[in-house]
């Protein structure tokens, strides 16, 4: 995909489409060329020969467009606090579904992970 092929999806696919699906739709690109670039620019330039560059450039972003987000997982630390912090909540809770839910995530975190 090249910024020519986001010309024409933004202007002639999505013309008469609500003015957020366009907003969305290019974030969502945004984000998904982001992650590329980050975590696979050097392997994919390895395998194809190109160089990834996301389509969504500022000539042809859509009006009212935000910087996308991109996730960044937790770290090991931080997912063994959330985990850790869940078997201590499974002592106090006051009904049994909660109880139960809390207790199944925890025992889905592999021990070494989680601390």
């Amino acid at each position: 995909m090249e910024p020519a092929d986001a010309d024409a999806y933004f202007g002639n696919v999505l013309r008469g489409s609500p003015s957020g699906t366009p907003l969305a739709r290019s974030q969502t690109l945004s984000t998904y060329f982001m992650f590329l670039e980050m975590r696979n620019k050097v392997e994919l330039h390895r395998m194809t020969g190109r160089v990834i560059e996301c389509p969504i450039d500022e000539m042809n972003e859509p009006r009212g467009a935000e910087d996308a987000q991109l996730r960044i997982p937790p770290s090991e630390p931080e997912v063994g606090v959330l985990f850790t912090g869940w078997g201590s909540e499974t002592a106090t809770c006051r009904t049994y579904v909660p109880t139960a839910r809390m207790e199944t995530a925890s025992s889905l975190c592999p021990r070494s992970a989680c601390g």
